[in-house]
């Protein structure tokens, strides 16, 4: 005699109860791909760059997902990866300027931070690509050590053509071209999970050295020979290595994040874009970077104009995860998951803040900076300078009204 539950099923369709404990129970995945050196003007769908790279994936990952305008990370690479991964400022973390292995100082992201890996229980977490987070003397597990499960890099030089791959530790020499190794890693990570997976993708591409890559990941053919076409043609690569991995994503149970680290190296930019207010500034152009969201129950083809940050990530995951709130750190995280289901409600943000400092008794910038919606101050702690911004009348922070603001006072100047 057939169970009570299966004659219910046969006469009133409903799912077995394996079905609906599946469902009901079905964590979503999480990937992360964190693009290197690539600021808004370099991705079409903002529309802000002279001729940008054809990037068709992160078009069509934007008709299907937010697009966020006003998305800050750091002003360069370890800061926003710090930021990113521990939803905690550089105040906090101590990483405010970019790690260095040639400056005679170890300060690696202390393994007593609390990563997003270590607060998903369930997931089978994965690093991919750059790590930048370790030192001179970290170990190559650094990764690992710091919560991850999984770890696939490179360490020491790498000219994109050649490389010593690490995977959890393990070396071997590898050759052809690395961004397109490195997608099929993440491929092979997505298709052979067995649990919820967490993947943070951080691609080399654009970052130097300045290169051709393969015409067959690039919308143009022949030599290209200088900065501004060869970092076109890095972004292009990204979008080709991005295409062949989202071939193998759901997105009905996949949440996609794609962002950059900062905004687009000097040499590589065009009017309406200055060389001097890009990478490793504090002005929008070095802070502001692309950020797209994608996944299940996300809106889709929609722009949101409200503020996020790149720690903004950690609460949002454990949000969408149904995880509740970090369970510790993580401080300057506030999830924006309400902004995914509608990209029109009011943000929880009122503003946004970086510091770009040097590492403890090393030379370098002392500056911070906060900005509103519309509002824009940056302050430099040695100069003593402050300048102001109106962001609404002037996006690309032409005219300092701190003077005026602030009655011509040496501080403004």
């Amino acid at each position: 005699m057939l169970p009570i539950a299966a004659i219910a099923t046969l006469i009133l369709g409903l799912p077995q109860e394996a079905e609906v404990e599946s469902t009901q129970h079905q964590a979503p995945n999480f990937l992360i791909v964190l693009m290197d050196d690539v600021g808004r003007d370099k991705v079409s769908v903002y529309g802000v760059g002279v001729d940008p790279p054809q990037t068709p994936h992160l078009d069509e990952l934007a008709a299907k997902g937010v697009v966020f305008e006003h998305a800050w990370a750091a002003q360069a690479c370890s800061p926003s990866r710090a930021a990113l991964l521990t939803g905690r400022c550089a105040d906090r973390t101590g990483i405010g300027a970019v790690i260095r292995p040639d400056d005679e100082k170890e300060t690696p992201l202390a393994l007593t931070e609390h990563l997003i890996p270590e607060d998903l229980p369930g997931y089978v977490t994965t690093h991919v690509g750059k790590w930048h987070l370790g030192d001179r003397q970290a170990p190559i597990d650094h990764p690992i050590l710091s919560g991850f499960d999984h770890s696939i890099r490179w360490q020491g030089k790498n000219n994109y053509f050649d490389w010593t791959e690490y995977v959890d530790g393990q070396p071997s020499k590898k050759s052809g071209y690395f961004p397109a190794s490195m997608g099929e890693h993440v491929t092979r990570s997505i298709t052979g999970a067995a649990a919820p997976f967490f993947i943070y993708h951080a691609t080399k591409l654009g970052h130097t050295p300045y290169h051709d890559p393969p015409e067959s990941h690039r919308s143009t053919e022949g030599p290209l020979g200088y900065a501004r076409a060869q970092h076109r043609a890095m972004v292009e690569a990204i979008d080709t290595v991005l295409g062949d991995v989202l071939a193998s994503v759901d997105l009905t149970t996949t949440y996609v994040i794609v962002l950059g680290d900062n905004g687009s190296p000097g040499d590589t930019v065009a009017p309406p874009f200055s060389a001097k207010k890009n990478k490793n500034s504090l002005f929008e152009s070095g802070l502001s970077v692309p950020f797209i969201v994608a996944g299940p129950d996300v809106a889709k083809g929609k722009r949101c104009d409200e503020l996020i940050c790149i720690t903004d990530i950690f609460a949002t995951i454990r949000e969408l995860a149904d995880l509740g709130p970090p369970s510790r750190g993580a401080e300057d995280s506030i999830s924006f998951a309400a902004l995914l289901r509608d990209p029109s409600t009011p943000g929880t943000r009122r503003s946004l803040y970086v510091h770009r400092f040097p590492h403890e008794g090393s030379p370098g910038p002392n500056q911070r900076a906060v900005r509103t919606k519309r509002w824009k101050l940056i302050e430099d702690l040695r100069a003593k300078k402050t300048q102001l911004y109106d962001l609404d009348a002037d996006p690309f922070e032409q005219v300092n009204l701190a003077p005026r603001a602030l009655g011509d006072s040496e501080e403004a100047k």
